[in-house]
């Protein structure tokens, strides 16, 4: 559940992150996982692929992280890269 504590923490991590602090993956990871696979599995209907997928939000999350607007809203953000990664698995 997305409240305004988990927001600002998501913000913070993204920062750590963009900061060079590798460790705030995994708490973002940790925190989102979970909601990134039940929708991937949802778009997917295949849990590996939404396995191999939730995995690759996280390397698109990591590889963007110098991208992110700390005044964007991190969930969104991270769904929307979720939903983009299903589509083009979809269209193979």
């Amino acid at each position: 559940m997305l409240t305004p504590e988990t927001d600002a923490q998501d913000r913070a991590d993204m920062q750590r992150l963009a900061a060079g602090d590798d460790a705030a993956l995994d708490d973002l990871m940790q925190r989102h996982g979970p909601a990134v696979h039940r929708l991937l599995v949802g778009l997917l209907q295949d849990p590996q692929d939404a396995l191999d997928l939730t995995q690759e939000t996280f390397v698109r999350v990591y590889q963007a992280r110098h991208r992110f607007r700390a005044r964007d809203r991190f969930v969104p953000w991270l769904f929307t890269i979720a939903t983009n990664l299903a589509r083009n698995r979809l269209q193979i």
